[in-house]
Order: C-alpha cells, then structure tokens, then sequence
C-alpha cells in the first residue's frame, strides 16, 4: 500500500479549488438609468412679497386654508402711503376743477382777454381818428404819437392775455393727466395693503405674525395648488442628454421609507444652474402616495433603457479601460452594453463559464 504525504495532498486539493473571489458572469435583467435628487412641489407655488411697508393689522388666513385668486390675506397699516393717496386725490380734484372752461383760473384769465379786447378796441379807434384828424392838417404830432402808442402797447397786451390762457390751458391739462397717474399708483399702493392670493390653491406657510412689521424684502406666505404636485428634480450636466420627456422614473421620499412610487419626466428646463452645474427636470407621479407636502426630500433613478436577459458582471470586477481579470491572473478586454450603480453588461470578451477575479 503506498502512502501519499500529507502536505502533497493538500497541495493538490488546493489546486483544484477556484481562486477565492472569483465568480463566472451571470444572465438577467439590469437597467441603466441617471441618479437625480429633489423635493416635492406644488405647481405655482410662490412666496407672497408686500409690495409696502408696514405693521401687519391683521391676518385673513391660517396654514392649510384654500383660497381663491384674489383672495385677502392680510392687513398691512402703511399710514405714510395713505397719507400721499389723499394728498394725490386732493392735488387731482384741485386740477380738476381749475381745468374746466367755468373754473376759477381760466375764468379769470379769460376775463383777462376781454379786458384787453375792449381796451385794442377803443386804442384802435382812437388811434385811426387822431390819424385821420392829422391827415386833415388838425391836431399835433405829440398827440398822434401817443394815440400810435397806446394802440400798439394794448395790442401786444392783448396777445400777451390770449397767449396765456392757451399756456395755462394746456399746463393745466398735463398736470391733471399726471395727477390722474399719481392717483393712480397711489390707489394701486393703497389696495397693496392687502396681499392677495394670485391663484386658487393653499395656504401651506404663514411667515409673519399680527403686530410685526412687514416689508417688500421678506416673504409673508407661500401658497400653491392644492392637488397638483410634482417632483422637481436636479440632474448633473453630464447626465442630462440622455434625459428626455416621457422616461420611467423610481422614486424614493424619506417619508415614505422603503416604498418606490412610480414617476414621468414631463419637462426639462434647458438653462443649467451655474452654480450647482445641473438641470432642473421636471417629472409626475404615476399613483401619488396617500399624502403628500411641499419640499419632501426625493431620491430618484431616470430609467434610460432595460435589457431582460443580459449578461452581466459586478461593477467592481470591471477595471479601467474595460478589462476583467481572469482567475489565472491574465487580463481580457471586454466590450460593455448598459450599466446601473451595481452592474455592468457584457456585450463580448467573456462568457458564463469564464471565471473571473475581482481586481
């Protein structure tokens, strides 16, 4: 009976194991798609700005309230912009009166003109009897001169008198035309003491309190629809041309931990944000979850293709350039097809019995 030595059995055995962490390719479903993050949003939402400063007298509305367009929500007590509308009203009824034919200015200044006619009138007669006196040989120089004199000096008066009241006329019509301007933007400034509501929707923040002071550089409100709400999503720039309208969307909220919900992208927004260097998309849910609020955090993966029988391999087994390590330690060039977060497609190189190691 011959005996084989221990250590050579083993060496043996060993030789005939796998390399530790080697694995073969194997056939299934993978998707490839583009990582995105997000919130919630409602369509048109949007924070309310005064448009005055002042303290706020009252509040018309409460969080979670449905409002209509046009709808009050609060009272701001702006005294200094009441105080210029009245003193605008007062400036046009002013204007107002003294514009028309029988108001007092151009009445007088018509008055003015007739008081210059009649006194043309007489210079002028006067003046063409002297003329004619002198004509005669009757009556002196010095007398036909002052008579030439006063007609030509009540004359220019004259002009002077109808001169001024068309001026006046018209100045007076411009500044009725500025004072209806004035009056209204003070009228408009007075119904901005009461912010209202531009759509039908919700009230979903209230940021100000009765007895603060409100001003045109913080919001008070943030109000949006009621029932449409979207997801707005942020893609990297490398990303966003293979995003188009209409893909699959998976969506995770943290609210709603360990659930996917099944969305559409519906629009995206072709300006990049410079600062973040990613776009905006927009997509909507298939089934919404039972509830939902204005900017929960999402997590979402736009699906751009899914193959059902494909063979694959861990991402972490593909070195770079496209190569596998093989269990004797050779390196193979691969050529890949899709690829997920996991897993990468192998188009050609390997097959499901090569074994393969992990770099």
């Amino acid at each position: 009976m011959r005996i084989v030595p221990v250590a050579i059995l083993v060496l043996s055995l060993s030789a005939c194991r796998e390399p530790e962490g080697s694995i073969t390719p194997t056939v299934g479903p993978i998707t490839e798609s583009v990582y995105a993050s997000g919130v919630v949003k409602a369509r048109g939402q949007y924070q309310v700005h005064p448009t005055v400063t002042g303290m706020v007298q009252a509040l018309f509305v409460e969080e979670g309230d449905t409002v209509k367009a046009g709808q009050p929500l609060l009272l701001i007590d702006d005294r200094g912009s009441s105080a210029g509308a009245r003193a605008a009203m007062a400036q046009l009824n002013l204007l107002e009166a003294n514009v028309r034919e029988d108001g007092p200015v151009l009445t007088q200044l018509r008055e003015a003109v007739v008081q210059a006619r009649d006194r043309f009138r007489l210079d002028s007669l006067n003046y063409a009897r002297q003329r004619a006196l002198w004509d005669k040989q009757v009556g002196s120089r010095n007398e036909l001169d002052q008579r030439e004199l006063a007609y030509t000096t009540s004359q220019a008066a004259l002009t002077r008198a109808k001169e001024t009241l068309d001026e006046t006329r018209a100045r007076l019509r411009t500044e009725l035309d500025v004072a209806r301007s004035n009056a209204a933007i003070s009228l408009a400034g007075q119904d901005d003491r009461t912010p209202r509501s531009l759509i039908d929707g919700l009230v979903y923040d209230l940021m100000i309190e009765a007895g603060e002071l409100a001003t045109p550089q913080q919001p008070v409100a943030v109000i949006g629809s009621a029932t449409d709400l979207y997801l707005e999503l942020e893609v990297d720039e490398f990303d966003i041309r293979q995003v188009q309208p209409g893909q699959q969307v998976f969506v995770t909220l943290d609210s709603y931990a360990g659930t996917a919900f099944e969305a559409e992208v519906v629009r995206i927004v072709p300006l990049m944000d410079q600062r973040s260097r990613t776009f905006k998309v927009e997509a909507r849910f298939a089934q919404p979850p039972p509830r939902l609020y204005p900017n929960l955090t999402a997590e979402a993966n736009i699906v751009l293709r899914t193959k059902e029988n494909a063979l694959t391999i861990p991402a972490a087994y593909l070195l770079p350039g496209d190569q596998v390590v093989l269990s004797s330690g050779e390196r193979v060039s691969v050529t890949t097809g899709v690829r997920d977060l996991e897993r990468v497609e192998i188009l050609d190189g390997i097959d499901t019995n090569t074994r393969i190691m992990q770099p």
